[in-house]
């Protein structure tokens, strides 16, 4: 019999995790492998390093792009390994230390490349990877940011289709995300660090910083805005099931969520949401706000984007996909291109010249 925490994580996360590398048949495998809570993240991590096996072997071969492509997914698996498994740090920290050593094996060898970054910030160094488009010397570049219980690795295939259009892509792990948890927590002026992944972007010559845009998916749709708010340099900004404010989602939040939670936001989680909101910032921002929601979402339902929809100065255009879960992630074929079509049209010369 599985028990309880299994069923409750494969119940709210399964479309999450179908739409970031993770097959059908391999999330049907696990279901089947995983009855207690405690075996999740090596189940996870076994399949993890089928993927590291088989990249081994195409390399070995000299098809060098499958391997690449297999160790990201291993890289985004070992996420998932590790995700709400914050009971057991041992394990935790091992599944995100293979996700990275997976992500530094797939850099050189995915198209286009991964460059590996690590971003100063407050003394610390913030992991990120950033890709270019092939044959563009300068070219715009999209900043995204994960949620409050993400990584970087749930960014690549929104990054792929960024990139196909001709745009940088860079996505990292900020306080409370991945490893960087273990040392940082969420905090509700998130704009701090996205200001610093900015000023990191901006001082190479090998971007065209004048055309710049942030996003993020949940919190980090709202850390996005916020980012949009205070920093000038910012062109355009995508928002997708974020908040208005999450204050007093963390008593709704299923008890082996409530414990998790710690681990991103530190050991008082709800005190960290009731503090991060949109209000006095909705109203700064004037650069065109694209918002993606999902109408069946109960975390973060369209009514949010609506109340900031009302008060930003800028062109703001909303976007509900009424089926849409959290994220999108059961329409992710819909709302990824759409999100990367719209960057595209807000980043190319002519319109950036005129904002």
């Amino acid at each position: 019999m599985t028990d309880k925490n299994v069923q409750s994580m494969l119940e709210r996360f399964t479309w999450r995790i179908l739409a970031n590398h993770v097959s059908a048949w391999e999330l049907e495998q696990l279901k089947k492998r995983i009855e207690r809570w405690d075996d999740w993240c090596e189940a996870f991590s076994a399949l993890a390093r089928e993927h590291v096996a088989a990249g081994d072997e195409a390399l070995a071969g000299g098809h060098t792009l499958s391997a690449g492509n297999a160790y990201v997914r291993a890289a985004s698996i070992y996420h998932w390994a590790s995700f709400y498994f914050v009971h057991d740090q041992a394990q935790f920290r091992a599944a995100l230390e293979a996700g990275e050593a997976c992500c530094r094996k797939a850099a050189p060898l995915v198209s286009p490349a991964m460059e590996i970054l690590d971003i100063p910030f407050e003394g610390r160094m913030l992991p990120g990877y950033l890709r270019k488009p092939a044959g563009v010397a300068r070219p715009p570049i999209a900043i995204f940011c994960p949620g409050g219980d993400s990584t970087k690795e749930e960014l690549y295939d929104l990054g792929q289709h960024v990139v196909e259009r001709g745009m940088a892509f860079l996505a990292f792990d900020g306080p409370g995300q991945g490893l960087v948890s273990t040392k940082l927590k969420m905090r509700p002026d998130y704009e701090v660090v996205l200001r610093a992944v900015v000023d990191y972007a901006a001082a190479r010559d090998d971007i065209d910083a004048s055309r710049l845009a942030v996003g993020g998916i949940s919190y980090g749709g709202l850390f996005a805005c916020r980012a949009a708010a205070f920093d000038d340099r910012v062109k355009a900004a995508v928002s997708v099931s974020a908040w208005y404010t999450p204050a007093g989602l963390y008593a709704h939040m299923p008890p082996l969520g409530q414990i998790a939670i710690k681990q991103y936001f530190g050991p008082d989680p709800a005190d960290v949401q009731n503090r991060i909101t949109m209000a006095g910032a909705a109203e700064r921002i004037r650069v065109p706000l694209l918002q993606v929601y999902g109408g069946l979402d109960k975390a973060s339902p369209p009514e949010q984007a609506y109340l900031v929809e009302r008060e930003v100065k800028g062109p703001c255009r909303t976007v509900i996909y009424d089926e849409g879960v959290h994220v999108c992630n059961n329409v992710q074929n819909k709302a990824r291109p759409l999100i990367a079509d719209w960057l595209s049209e807000q980043l190319r010369p002519q319109a950036a010249a005129h904002k």
